[in-house]
């Protein structure tokens, strides 16, 4: 068998999988179970009770619908204007990256410590309702950096199949993180009619099915991870079209100030270079190219955990040719690009049709960013994961541009190399002012 064909056949085994679908191509009817129960782990350690881990097929459509209402009420869509618009999100964006800068208050920093403060803040603030009011008490920048930071470290540490000796974690136990989380995402309540408090919240870390890691897990713990390296990439990596790139971002950036930026179709504008075009939308398909979401997912078959492997068919050479561990952007300008181009122009179907065509396409050379059931890639949430993490990217781009520099640069891999993907890395990566010595 040739190498594509071999390849082909990985994507789509691939596919099947995330898809539900046992080797023999026959739908697997227990779906539900098959995705909760590898993730059980996961509520022992953040106490959740969500789509992701429920056991009950019921709970994931209740869980989708709820992440969707919320995207779009972020993106203020609604029936006047059903294109919705970034104004709020982007200004939100740039204040977040503003008050780290201020308050953190030193000559260097650390870029995972800004990219999970702006991520999260930005998570907090569309999620819940009381988190804009929350967010202005006088412990909320100390609070966001710790929620973050311990956040990182469970994760890792649910991922571990061997615990560290006596070490056993449980969420009943993270006393401190509820404490922070409740501070972040419950204001104070009013007091309402007869002197009695108008206490509506839903929210409380300590009740599973209330629990704001629900939704604060899924939006951002992935998130983060791919700004911080399509950034790296696009201004730190060498690459000969660094200075474009960064401009596309920050034009992008620039455009999303205006409320029809959507309308217009900002997110797929070409910007000409000196071969051809470039897109917002082609930089961040290949940074999930690269660092996709989630690696890997897990599925229970008839008692038999199955896994796929989402990185490894993103670096194989029937998507990306022979240089698949580059960060190369406009390899996407030839990928699918009828389809592609229809998807760009909205010519010859529906948008969710036109989105459809593209995606299926796609999925024949392995690419499957988002695993196919993530809410916030649903055609009803017009793209909102791409377009957050293009904002955020551009929000890095535009605030530290060439101004700041890595201050080791030996700590990341030589150019042509992908960064490394561990949840770990470049936790320690620290920007100083080129100026510096």
């Amino acid at each position: 068998m040739l190498d594509r064909e071999k390849q082909s056949k990985n994507a789509k085994e691939c596919a099947n999988r995330i898809k539900f679908q046992r080797e023999d191509g026959t739908p697997y009817p227990r779906r539900q179970h098959a995705r909760a129960m590898p993730n059980q782990r996961l509520k022992k350690i953040f106490g959740i009770d969500n789509g992701f881990t429920n056991l009950d097929k019921s709970s994931k459509m209740g869980f989708t619908q709820k992440a969707e209402k919320l995207m779009l009420a972020a993106m203020n869509v609604n029936d006047d204007n059903p294109d919705g618009d970034w104004v709020d999100l982007r200004r939100r964006a740039l204040t977040y990256f503003d008050e780290y800068m201020r308050l953190n208050g030193t000559k260097t920093f650390k870029l995972a410590e800004l990219t999970q403060y702006i991520t999260l803040k930005m998570s907090l603030c569309y999620l819940f309702d009381d988190a804009h009011e929350a967010l202005k008490s006088d412990s909320q920048f100390d609070d966001v950096r710790y929620i973050s930071q311990r956040i990182n470290q469970l994760w890792i540490k649910s991922k571990q199949n061997h615990p560290e000796e006596g070490e056993c974690l449980s969420w009943k136990d993270e006393t401190k993180l509820h404490n922070a989380l409740r501070r972040v995402t419950f204001n104070i309540p009013t007091v309402g009619i007869g002197g009695f408090t108008d206490d509506t919240t839903t929210v409380d870390p300590e009740i599973p099915s209330q629990n704001p890691m629900n939704l604060l897990l899924p939006a951002y713990e992935t998130m983060w991870r791919v700004v911080i390296r399509c950034f790296l990439e696009v201004q730190h990596r060498g690459a000969q079209n660094k200075t474009i790139w960064a401009s596309v971002l920050t034009s992008y950036l620039n455009d999303l100030e205006n409320p029809n930026s959507m309308r217009n179709n900002a997110f797929h504008k070409p910007t000409e270079t000196n071969n051809g075009y470039i897109r917002p939308v082609e930089i961040i398909k290949e940074a999930l190219r690269l660092y996709p979401p989630t690696r890997r997912v897990h599925r229970l078959f008839d008692d038999k955990e199955v896994k796929a492997d989402i990185e490894s068919c993103h670096r194989q050479e029937i998507l990306c040719g022979h240089d698949p561990d580059v960060f190369r952007p406009e390899r996407w300008q030839t990928l699918c690009s009828e389809a592609r181009q229809a998807w760009y122009d909205k010519q010859g179907g529906t948008q969710k049709e036109l989105k459809e065509k593209l995606r299926s396409e796609e999925e024949k050379l392995g690419y499957m960013p988002f695993a196919y059931f993530c809410a916030a890639d649903h055609p009803n949430t017009k793209e909102f994961a791409s377009k957050m993490i293009a904002l955020l990217v551009a929000v890095l781009c535009k605030g530290l541009g060439d101004e700041w520099v890595i201050e080791n640069v030996d700590s990341l891999p030589p150019y042509g190399s992908p960064l490394k993907s561990d949840r770990a890395e470049y936790e320690d990566l620290r920007l100083k002012r080129s100026s510096q010595p």
